[in-house]
């Protein structure tokens, strides 16, 4: 949750400037006690100090010396409004607009009444009653912006703003109510120019250093942003809410005990704040303390049980526990609020319940009410892929460059994105973004790249650099391999990894597929022949199955697709069959624990990098794996592969089918019930031994002298 100023700004103390007007001030009233223009001038200057009565007394004042002055009539309604006192300040204009109905003052200060009031529709009807009267009004052009923005009419409230910006080009709240409305329609690059621009105008606007801070950490630039808040809390140590958005910063870091520090501050400034409370809720949840972040949300509902945020969040919560129902039902409510969010989350919860026609309406719905949320648009890509769509799916996917939580910290290039043109000789870059797994499937299309006429550059995390090498597009010497995070050679254009099947309008009956296209080096199978003459004598006849059970645990949904090793137990112990366990890091550890009867080989895990995994996949006649790289490593070599899956699976493996366009050597065994291996695994040792007797009968003996795929 991203805290956020109105698109109306805070007012800066002016208590610095207002000491030679009202010195010119006192001074004209003492020769004139009942100055009028000296009046309204101290009224302001008491209205921007705060003094309310003393500004409605200096206004009342002025009207009784100049009934007919609209600027006193003015001056005494905004002085009625910022007490607090509404019906009487709306009784002066009134009787104002009686006396004169042509007064542009008066129908400004109406204006800002109503919006102070909540009613938008009616400050604009006033302030387009001044924009006719005085066009160049940039007052008027700012407040009808403000109350647009209010309304969530951001593209209008855009051409407000202009409009104030070109009357008044120094006008530092014009400039900042544009920066607002362009983060919003998610035009970022342009936002920040106008907060920077806001920033030069009037360096101490406080609000407008926090929302570029904010601004900065939605794009993962999170040292600029801490600096950028910090200036705010500097300027402005009272605002609550600047306070909220340094503990944010501060929470993407995990730093949690500097972001609870923070959330102090503002508690102790607002000890009402509902906002503050949620903040705590959030930062208890992402620290995975669930019951303090329970207890935190039912104190932001005893104090507004209607907070459309605190609803979403209890949904949040909901969901995170599992209990799906519920959590549709609390999103449900956060929507006839007026979330933003709470559509897309809905759409999730009733993914998980299976539900995929209804997540798919809900998904849609949350890009038709805000298309410029990333979040939204991304959970549709999900489901879209999900479900088979991929042409719509592919293009909703870009969205996840302005989603923080997939790209927290984005790779920004000068080169343009390729969009699919030929090359015609141009360097491009292709570049993994997320994990190995995605790096190994997905790093098949640089033949396709290739083929444009470009030269390839290749960009894989330094477990995959290896192996990426037996690529016959890089073995052709059409492409060449660079580590990922260490500076690539010169390049024209760029592309990720995961972009390409866009670029290429893949579908599911095209997914590209010409044979395995990743290899074993001859060296390495040399070495790991080793390993299987090592081997029992009385298992040397038998089948050889390669076998992983858990991947990345810093993935999200990695407790859904992983498992622990000792509910393979029964698996281990169907007889004639070799266990080689291709597991690396500290699930290995693991393997010291196998029940009784069990026996599986360490194959994998003082493995430098997957090029030497690959070797020993090479020699296998099976794998079986959850959702890891593995799988995306057996299947890329054309072994036989076994995949085991939670009940909603990763988006990649689609829905209700045994098979998947990306590997034709895969099988798919899905959990009929979530959480339910134990039927899975059922199933598995059911089909292992046709496996086992097929695979014997058909390679005869050549297979036990290790004869590599």
């Amino acid at each position: 949750m991203t805290m956020r100023h109105d698109a109306q700004g805070e007012r800066p103390s002016l208590s610095g400037h207002l000491i030679e007007p009202a010195l010119s001030y006192q001074r004209a009233l003492a020769d004139d006690e009942q100055n009028p223009t000296a009046l309204v001038g101290m009224s302001l200057i008491a209205l921007a100090s705060r003094q309310h009565e003393a500004a409605i007394q200096m206004a009342r004042a002025a009207v009784a010396a100049a009934p007919a002055m609209d600027a006193a009539w003015a001056a005494l309604g905004q002085a009625l409004k910022a007490a607090g006192r509404y019906g009487e300040a709306k009784l002066i204009y009134c009787e104002a607009l009686r006396r004169d109905g042509t007064s542009a003052l008066v129908h400004l200060g109406l204006g800002e009444l109503f919006a102070a009031e909540g009613l938008p529709e009616q400050a604009i009807g006033e302030y387009e009653t001044v924009i006719r009267r005085q066009p160049a009004m940039a007052t008027a052009h700012l407040n009808k912006g403000n109350a647009l923005a209010w309304m969530n009419r951001d593209a209008e409230a855009l051409v407000s703003y202009e409009q104030a910006a070109a009357f008044a080009p120094k006008m530092a709240e014009a400039e900042f109510g544009a920066a607002f409305v362009l983060a919003r329609l998610g035009r970022a690059k342009e936002a920040e120019r106008r907060y920077r621009r806001t920033l030069v105008l009037r360096p101490d606007f406080a609000a407008a250093w926090m929302n570029l801070g904010c601004l900065l950490r939605d794009q993962g630039q999170d040292v600029w942003a801490e600096a950028a808040l910090q200036k705010a809390v500097a300027l402005n140590p009272d605002s609550a809410g600047a306070w909220i958005n340094l503990s944010l910063v501060e929470r993407d870091q995990k730093r949690w005990e500097e972001a609870a520090a923070h959330l102090r501050k503002a508690f102790a400034l607002d000890p009402r704040k509902v906002d503050v409370g949620l903040a705590w809720c959030q930062l208890c949840a992402a620290r995975k303390d669930l019951g303090g972040a329970w207890a935190w949300l039912r104190w932001a509902l005893r104090r507004d049980g209607c907070n459309s945020e605190a609803v979403n969040m209890r949904g949040v919560l909901l969901h995170t526990e599992e209990r799906y129902a519920e959590a549709i039902e609390a999103f449900e409510q956060a929507e006839r609020l007026g979330n933003r969010a709470a559509v897309s989350n809905r759409g999730n919860s009733l993914m998980d319940l299976g539900r995929m026609e209804e997540s798919l309406r809900a998904h849609q719905a949350a890009v038709e009410r805000d298309p410029q949320h990333a979040g939204a648009r991304y959970n549709l890509a999900l489901l879209q892929l999900r479900l088979g769509d991929w042409e719509r799916g592919w293009a909703n996917y870009e969205a996840r460059w302005r989603f923080r939580e997939v790209h927290r910290t984005p790779m920004i290039f000068r080169q343009p994105r390729w969009q699919g043109e030929p090359l015609e000789g141009k360097r491009i870059l292709l570049h993994a973004e997320q994990g190995l797994g995605d790096a190994i499937q997905f790093c098949r299309y640089a033949a396709m790249v290739a083929a444009r006429g470009g030269e390839v550059i290749l960009q894989v995390h330094e477990p995959v650099e290896r192996l990426t090498k037996s690529l016959g597009v890089v073995q052709a010497e059409q492409a060449r391999v660079a580590q990922l995070g260490v500076a690539p050679p010169e390049f024209d254009v760029e592309c990720p990894l995961m972009s390409l099947p866009m670029v290429f309008r893949t579908r599911p009956e095209t997914a590209p597929w010409t044979g395995a296209y990743l290899g074993a080096e001859p060296e390495l199978i040399e070495a790991r022949k080793d390993l299987l003459e090592e081997t029992p004598a009385h298992h040397r006849s038998s089948l050889r199955v390669g076998v992983a059970w858990a991947g990345n645990p810093k993935y999200r949904a990695d407790a859904r697709r992983s498992m622990a090793l000792p509910t393979l137990g029964d698996m281990f112990r169907c007889e004639g069959i070799t266990w080689f366990s291709l597991q690396k890091g500290e699930p290995a550890e693991q393997l010291k624990d196998l029940p009784k009867g069990a026996a599986v080989i360490d194959g994998s895990n003082a493995d430098k990098n997957l090029a030497e995994t690959a070797a020993l996949i090479s020699l296998l006649d099976l794998v079986i794996t959850t959702d890891t790289c593995i799988a995306h490593l057996a299947g890329a070599m054309g072994k036989s592969v076994w995949i085991l899956l939670p009940h909603l699976a990763d988006w990649r493996w689609m829905e209700r089918t045994e098979t998947t366009p990306w590997y034709p050597t895969a099988r798919l065994f899905r959990q009929q019930q979530a959480g339910d291996w134990a039927e899975v695994l059922e199933r598995v040792m059911a089909e292992l031994g046709s496996f086992r007797a097929e695979t014997l009968s058909l390679a005869g003996p050549a297979i036990r002298r290790g004869r590599a795929a």
